[in-house]
């Protein structure tokens, strides 16, 4: 450590003129240039020191210390008043930070020069990094006043938020601005950019924006014949509105366009505003809205909507068609710390059913034929049994252009309780009505179903169904004999019906007349039953005798469960609620409710009724030997996760009494890469010469257990691989140290594949429809820079392949190649684009395209 007291002069030199910059040219980088009488320290000891303000009245000073040190020496020339440091050097005052292999510091004027310096191989190392608050620039040489914190500074690279900015000479003035000429602007991090946009002169307004004099572009070192005579780039932090600049083109369908452009609302850090367009010559148009709201840790939002007008052809052609479609879309979601005890989400995906077809271009998009949206609200009450939800839902189908709309449905619940349990018994033998439990749950519900074309345009309040019911069931549980549990119940329920029906017959006609009375009505029913539930698990478990073999064990789980539920006849409760006429021509009676065909079924038939399920359940799973464990150890392989076999039998209805037999299973082979599935239904009656199913089993007709009316059988087969490695165990390319040229090893490298089988049987009288498809898709990367993915839908039955795409991806490091390509079917297209990956630059790219729409 230096001791001694120096006193560091305010007075600054004026190397900064009003139009030029003058910089000594004096050789700075070899100690013997120092004064013999200059004092030096130990070498290779790092050395600190403080320079601190200077206390003469009649000269500005310093505010702050200038603190210094070095990692080699600290040379103080008392002639010239000059302190020279070396390797690693560095020097703060207030906010700056200087650092280099060689600094020399004026006390007089509060200047310091920095720079690089040579080492034994001639290379210039530790060069100038100079840092203000958050912003950094590296340079070769820098001279910067503390006082006046005006600098110079010679090529110097500095980042502007997204992009990069190197210029040979700068300078920089107090406000933080700094002027500069010779230089480049580009998003590419290499010292030796990619591409640039070559900057003749500028100037640079830290957090708004780069101006620019005459420009031009630069890829690859090769100057484009495209010039500017001058420009600015933004590089705000925060938000601000401005003009989106529109893609242009031609289609040979729909002809030349403006896409994409239109105006960004920066409305504040929590929202914006985004409207866009696109117009096409031969009449197709749209429009296109985003707004975004994010309030943190409270929730976000986003809504869009889209409105086009696709026109095809020529006006009076055969092949001339005009659709309107539209999307809206809106997400909702809240945070888990707004609000504990309620919460609100949203998720609306709502279209015409052409909208996907004439507009997508995402192929999972284009292919799926169902879309839902939901819109919740929850509330709970802490310390309380209840709880209320409400919801908006909606559903449709893009092929039978249906739609169906829940507009809301409320439900008020209770959880369950036990009223007769004491609250502060904590031990003793449980009486048996303390296992009474109950609960109560109400709904509201209002819903319609139609046409999409139909839901704007000819829709009214009274063709929504609706009402309201709400349930209190009671019901005990216990068990006996150990395998039998026994649940009688008792079941309030009240219904709300905003219309009812009577029928009679028409004797003049011959026909049945329905009469809607608007009019609320209110039915309810007590409704007692009981049910008897037989669950065991019988296990059976094969050992093999071989100690040494690799299967031990063959375990087998059968999970038989038979259900008896019975209700009474309590018709006498519901009498007031059914009906009856005789239809004169066949002299039969027909009996009804008064409240059939609405959203919420009848109060309790007046008949009796009862049933007895049967289920069986089937695990198979074997104990292996690992051959590569040395430990032996023992492991379970599930051979087959479930078979189970069900149906249920009508103990009261007057023929057929038994369900169709339903089977289902499903199994995973080799460690879950390949997932089988599998379900059918059985009908065990047999069908007349009409296909109609008659009162007669199969068993007695054709000698067969039953008929296959459907199956389904799902085959889902992935591989993938491990991440590529190379030899050196680095992953992807890999240089060899003596500088050779790269290699890749391409058994390593990551891909993976999915195969899918779909098989549909159907066969409900004489006729069969099978269907069949089968589906690839994967994606594999001949180096970490390539990327290629491809899907295909293969339909057997139509013998074509369709919804096929093939995707390449190529890193270019500061851009990105994509190539989308549909090689088949009526969407048949392609899209070749070379883009910046900065957002910031977002308008320079290349694109080449064939849209699908020309295939009209």
């Amino acid at each position: 450590m230096l001791n001694r007291d120096v006193i560091a002069s305010p007075v600054f030199s004026s190397f900064f003129q009003e139009d030029t910059l003058h910089l000594q040219d004096t050789s700075l980088t070899d100690t013997t240039n120092i004064k013999p009488d200059t004092i030096a320290s130990d070498s290779l000891n790092e050395t600190t020191d403080t320079i601190r303000a200077s206390k003469n009245k009649d000269k500005p000073f310093l505010e702050a210390e200038v603190d210094y040190s070095a990692k080699d020496s600290i040379v103080l020339s008392r002639e010239d008043n000059k302190i020279y440091l070396y390797k690693n050097a560095r020097v703060t005052y207030e906010n700056i930070e200087l650092t280099a292999d060689y600094i020399e510091f004026i006390q007089d004027s509060n200047i310091v020069y920095a720079q690089g310096l040579k080492d034994s191989t001639g290379k210039v190392v530790g060069q100038p990094i100079f840092k203000e608050g958050k912003k950094t620039y590296d340079a070769r040489f820098i001279r910067y006043n503390f006082e006046t914190k005006k600098g110079y500074i010679r090529q110097v690279i500095t980042e502007e938020e997204e992009g990069y900015l190197h210029s040979n000479v700068t300078k920089k003035h107090s406000n933080k601005e700094f002027h500069f000429k010779d230089g480049k602007y580009t998003t590419c991090n290499k010292d030796h950019p990619h591409f640039y946009i070559a900057i003749t002169k500028g100037k640079v307004i830290p957090g708004e924006k780069i101006v620019a004099g005459p420009s031009y572009f630069v890829i690859g070192d090769i100057p484009l014949p495209v010039g500017i005579p001058f420009g600015f780039f933004p590089v705000q932090k925060k938000q601000a509105s401005g003009v989106i600049i529109p893609a242009y083109g031609e289609e040979q369908n729909r002809g030349f366009f403006l896409r994409n452009g239109g105006y960004y609302f920066g409305i504040s850090d929590k929202m914006d505003l985004q409207l866009t367009g696109e117009v096409y010559t031969k009449g197709t148009w749209g429009a296109h809205m985003v707004y975004r709201y994010r309030e943190r840790y409270k929730f976000t939002s986003n809504i869009s909507a889209d409105f086009k007008k696709l026109v095809l052809g020529d006006k009076g052609a055969p092949d001339y068609s005009v659709s309107r479609d539209y999307a809206i879309r809106w997400s909702h979601s809240q945070s888990n710390k707004a609000n504990p005890n309620s919460s609100f989400n949203a998720n609306v995906n709502i279209s015409s059913s052409s909208y996907d077809r004439n507009h997508s271009r995402n192929m999972d998009t284009y292919t799926t034929n169902t879309k839902s949206s939901s819109i919740s609200y929850r509330k709970v009450w802490p310390s309380s049994p209840f709880s209320f939800n409400a919801k908006l839902r909606h559903s449709q189908n893009s092929k039978t252009n249906a739609v169906n709309l829940t507009l809301p449905t409320m439900s008020l619940n209770m959880s369950r309780i036990y009223p007769f349990r004491p609250q502060n018994k904590n031990s003793g033998e449980m009486k048996w009505y303390e296992n009474i439990q109950m609960s109560y749950n109400a709904d509201l519900e209002n819903k319609i179903s139609t046409k999409d074309s139909l839901l704007f345009t000819d829709t009214q309040f009274k063709d929504f169904e609706n009402g309201f019911q709400h349930r209190i069931p009671v019901s005990l549980n216990f068990k006996t004999l150990k395998f039998f549990n026994i649940t009688p119940r008792v079941n309030y329920r009240g219904v709300l019906y905003p219309r009812y029906t009577e029928k009679s017959w028409d004797e003049t006609n011959s026909t049945v007349v329905t009469d809607t009375i608007e009019q609320f009505k209110y039915a309810h029913s007590l409704e007692p039953s009981i049910g008897l539930g037989f669950a065991p698990k019988v296990y059976g478990i094969f050992q093999f005798k071989n100690e040494n073999a690799k299967v031990q064990a063959i375990r087998h789980v059968l999970s038989p469960s038979v259900n008896f539920s019975y209700r009474p006849d309590v018709g006498y409760m519901t009498d007031n609620y059914y009906d009856s006429y005789e239809d004169k021509t066949t002299g039969r009676t027909y009996e009804y409710s008064y409240y059939d065909n609405q959203l919420y079924s009848p109060p309790s038939s007046p008949r009796q009724s009862g049933s007895v399920s049967f289920n069986l359940g089937n695990n198979l799973e074997m104990k292996v030997r690992t051959p590569e464990d040395t430990t032996k150890q023992i492991q379970k392989v599930s051979i087959l996760d479930n078979l189970s076999f069900s149906t249920n039998y009508n103990l009261f209805a007057d023929s057929l009494n038994w369900s169709p037999i339903s089977i289902r299973g499903r199994t995973t082979l080799f460690k879950n890469k390949i997932n089988l599935s599998f379900a059918g239904t059985v009908n065990p009656y047999a069908i007349n010469e009409n296909g109609t199913v008659i009162n007669n089993s199969e068993w007695r007709k054709n000698s067969s257990p039953g008929r296959l009316t459907n199956a389904r059988i799902s085959l889902d087969m992935r591989w993938e691989s491990k991440q590529g490695k190379t030899k050196n165990g680095s992953g992807g390319n890999s240089r060899s140290s003596a500088g050779q040229a790269s290699y890749y090893n391409y058994f390593d490298i990551p891909w993976s594949f999915r195969f899918g089988y779909n098989f549909n049987y159907s066969k409900q009288s004489f006729e069969a429809n099978i269907r069949q498809s089968i589906k690839l898709n994967g994606n594999f990367s001949l180096t970490d820079k390539w990327k290629f993915d491809f899907s295909a839908n293969y339909d057997i039955q139509e013998d074509k392949l369709v919804a096929t795409s093939i995707g390449i991806t190529r890193d270019l490091h500061c851009w990105t190649m994509s190539f989308d390509w549909i090689p088949v079917g009526y969407r048949q297209s392609y899209f070749f684009e070379i883009r910046v990956n900065a957002s910031i630059l977002q308008d320079l790219k290349y694109k080449k395209q064939r849209s699908w729409f020309d295939n009209y």
